[in-house]
């Protein structure tokens, strides 16, 4: 309502939400939090739903929860549906089953390269585009680490210091660097910075940043989602703005990234393991 006030409507803004049903694919359910969506940004059609399935994909429960979203897109009350971290399997499924899906949020960084395991391709061959969050690990991928000394004996993520972000792209971290831990995490972080002094003004964060969307780029296209907590940010989105990663750039950081671990699995299929951090 502010926003509209001071510049003088929201025409030219799109708000994502998003549907969490957990394991309930009633349409009571679909309505009442549509309903609150509507209401709370005081519109009659929500831009994009993007549809997150909470719990196991058992039967067919996940598809017809979706299917209450089509209803409700058939009604005007949804222009488009997404999806909330769903793996290359169960994104299939949807789309089998007519559920038109634009877009699929995912986590995806340089530490975490499961979209690369067959995501990237589905979706690039289908027309959905990928909308990622995570692209610096919760802070990891920063200047602020190069240099600094290893966590205490590599404590589990749930009592790092940080952000809930930090704890939770910490097993990202160690799936990656393995056996090599701190150490090989180091030299990727080197790479970043070498990487980033050929490029004014830039980071570690933003070439991790770019790197993301260069992949985009160059497969089923989409976005990154940055977070912003405060305006110490503000400088590395505007160079971000104008940050192109050259050839060489990319190589240099996809051998950085060989020395590590290969991606295991699809994305999010560990978070939903029973005892994750999320």
């Amino acid at each position: 309502r502010r926003y509209a006030e001071a510049h003088g409507g929201t025409d030219n803004v799109k708000v994502f939400t998003k549907y969490v049903p957990f394991m309930d694919s009633s349409r009571s359910t679909a309505v009442d939090t549509n309903e609150v969506s509507r209401q709370s940004l005081q519109v009659e059609t929500l831009d994009l739903v993007q549809y997150c399935w909470y719990g196991p994909f058992f039967g067919q429960g996940h598809i017809e929860a979706a299917g209450r979203l089509q209803e409700l897109q058939r009604e005007g009350r949804v222009a488009h549906i997404g999806g909330c971290n769903y793996d290359t399997t169960h994104l299939k499924e949807l789309v089998e089953a007519g559920v038109p899906i634009e877009t699929n949020q995912v986590q995806f960084s340089l530490l975490d390269l499961r979209p690369e395991n067959g995501l990237l391709e589905y979706c690039k061959a289908q027309g959905i585009k990928l909308l990622c969050f995570g692209t610096v690990a919760g802070g990891w991928l920063s200047d602020k680490y190069l240099g600094a000394p290893a966590p205490p004996e590599w404590l589990p993520g749930d009592l790092q210091e940080g952000t809930v972000s930090k704890k939770m792209y910490w097993e990202s971290l160690q799936s990656w660097s393995g056996p090599f831990g701190w150490s090989l995490f180091q030299d990727l972080l080197r790479t970043l910075r070498r990487v980033a002094d050929r490029h004014p003004g830039a980071s570690i964060a933003t070439v991790a940043m770019a790197w993301v969307q260069r992949r985009l780029d160059d497969t089923c296209g989409g976005g990154i989602i940055v977070g912003v907590r405060d305006t110490t940010h503000l400088a590395d989105l505007q160079t971000l703005k104008g940050l192109r990663l050259t050839d060489e750039d990319l190589r240099e950081i996809r051998e950085a990234l060989q020395r590590g671990r290969k991606p295991a699995g699809d994305v999010w299929d560990r978070e939903r393991l029973p005892g994750s951090i999320v």
